[in-house]
């Protein structure tokens, strides 16, 4: 059976996509090697609180994933809403996405664009 625990990020393996976790539920276990379920790579930070879903089995903790970081008081997002993506990076960086305007604005200090393609060039 699978079970959902909270789980804090002990130390990150960056090459293998995977992190050692320590289960509070679990008198502060140490799981290690766990890899990240993910569609990109975005590794969170060393005590950042993450869900993770780990098969138990007879109280033993076995196979696992981590599911990701989880909004906390700290760390909520700075927009929210229904229709939009928004993806905020720990140094203010953010990308956001509105379906409904199919509008997409990026916010960095500095952008590289090996080619840009466009149709129409406005000023706003």
């Amino acid at each position: 059976m699978a079970t959902l625990f909270y789980a804090k990020i002990s130390s990150i393996n960056y090459a293998s996509g995977t992190a050692n976790v320590t289960l509070p539920d679990k008198e502060n276990a140490v799981i290690n090697s766990v890899p990240f379920l993910s569609m990109f790579y975005e590794m969170p930070s060393a005590g950042d609180t993450v869900a993770a879903l780990f098969e138990e089995i007879n109280g033993q903790i076995g196979k696992g994933v981590i599911l990701g970081k989880i909004f906390l008081d700290g760390n909520a997002p700075s927009e929210t809403g229904p229709e939009i993506f928004v993806k905020e990076f720990s140094d203010g960086t953010m990308m956001k996405y509105t379906p409904t305007s199919k509008e997409m604005e990026f916010t960095a200090k500095k952008m590289i664009v090996d080619e840009l393609v466009y149709k129409t060039l406005t000023q706003g």
